[in-house]
């Protein structure tokens, strides 16, 4: 794996809002194809490491590589039209707007003539969100605003999938069908890179994971291996020894 060059990169990030530092020191790489997980309580830092990727905060030291290019400092769009694409928390749709005009903001970026193939994708995936198409999305259910927001994340055609806390706001059912939905996405070739509560879904679909800890990564491992590790079970699964 270490030959090959990873399409997000860390090294050694450090961040600070003000006087307070968030990021300590923060070293990840994700290669093509993988499935990774980032681990953490509130106010763990992963949000901020999510926005680093993204251009929206800028590190105070370290380095940001997509495809083994430094984009510190360079705006969003530029990011994104490197292909990394984020399905955000909450979903964040524009929820006056329809189903439709939601899928096509996300191939806001392209000029390319396969826009309504890769519309047609989405539908494949998500039978119902084309049943939706010309409802507005904020008269959708939970579920149902999930499958638009992955939908409109995938439009713009990324190379990795960026995921902000995934399962939060839906039901325990909804939950299951929803990281389905996530290793489906990676078993066709997306590289997906999935900010999650929720230790004991993520990683049961997880290639590897990074636990993020009051800014610092404390520990980083296999899916396997992270599932069967004590400290993490204490601290994340709620299971004792």
């Amino acid at each position: 794996m270490n030959d090959r060059v990873p399409v997000l990169e860390f090294r050694h990030v450090h961040t600070h809002y003000g006087p307070v530092h968030i990021l300590k020191d923060v070293s990840m790489q994700i290669y093509p194809g993988e499935l990774v997980c980032l681990l953490g309580g509130n106010a763990s830092g992963k949000t901020t490491t999510l926005k680093t990727i993204l251009g929206m905060v800028v590190p105070s030291s370290g380095d940001v590589l997509v495809d083994g290019e430094v984009m510190t400092g360079r705006p969003t769009a530029d990011v994104v039209m490197r292909g990394i694409s984020m399905v955000p928390e909450n979903r964040r749709l524009f929820k006056r707007m329809t189903v439709k005009e939601n899928l096509e903001i996300g191939a806001y970026l392209r000029d390319d003539d396969e826009i309504d193939q890769d519309m047609e994708k989405v539908f494949e995936m998500f039978p119902r969100v084309k049943e939706r198409l010309g409802q507005k999305a904020g008269t959708l259910s939970g579920g149902e605003q999930q499958m638009v927001a992955v939908g409109r994340a995938l439009m713009s055609r990324p190379k990795l999938l960026l995921m902000d806390e995934p399962s939060m706001g839906l039901a325990p059912i909804l939950v299951q069908q929803n990281f389905d939905i996530i290793e489906q996405i990676n078993d066709a070739g997306m590289t997906v890179f999935m900010v999650e509560q929720n230790a004991n879904m993520a990683l049961s679909i997880a290639d590897r994971g990074y636990v993020l800890q009051t800014g610092q990564i404390v520990l980083e491992d296999t899916a396997e291996n992270l599932l069967a590790n004590e400290d993490l079970r204490r601290a994340y699964l709620g299971q004792a020894d």
